[in-house]
């Protein structure tokens, strides 16, 4: 990343990779959209097929602060479903396009995804029974 700072440009490099690399990639599961929490712990993912995948770096890369950071999957769910729109005549397809984290109150993680056509879906980025310690 280019910019004015001069030595103190963040470089980026890909470093991780989740399932085969040869396997064939069904259009459902390719990615959308990525977004970082405030604190960069936690990673959604929103795909084509509606799924939100929620990523949370390994506690040993949190204490080393300019590692690369390891991530894994936290919590998976589906956001969004196919639907059709009557008044419209019209196909809404599943696909997330944005995904938000909402500010941090507490210990609760939430965050918005929307399809782009349907409004945004709110939820909770913690799996059922358990206990965030972040």
């Amino acid at each position: 990343m280019a910019g004015a700072g001069g030595g103190n440009d963040i470089q980026w490099c890909f470093s991780q990779v989740k399932g085969a690399v040869d396997d064939d990639v069904a259009e459902a599961d390719i990615i959308s959209t990525v977004e970082f929490n405030h604190s960069g712990e936690l990673l959604a993912t929103g795909d084509k097929g509606g799924r939100v995948v929620i990523f949370q770096q390994e506690q040993e890369n949190k204490i080393q602060s300019h590692s690369r950071g390891e991530y894994n999957v936290y919590s998976t769910f589906q956001s969004h479903e196919p639907e059709f729109d009557y008044l419209k005549s019209l196909e809404i397809e599943e696909k997330i396009n944005k995904i938000r984290w909402l500010p941090q109150k507490n210990a609760a993680q939430f965050l918005l995804s929307t399809n782009g056509n349907m409004g945004w879906t709110f939820s909770d980025s913690l799996p059922k029974n358990s206990i965030w310690e972040g």
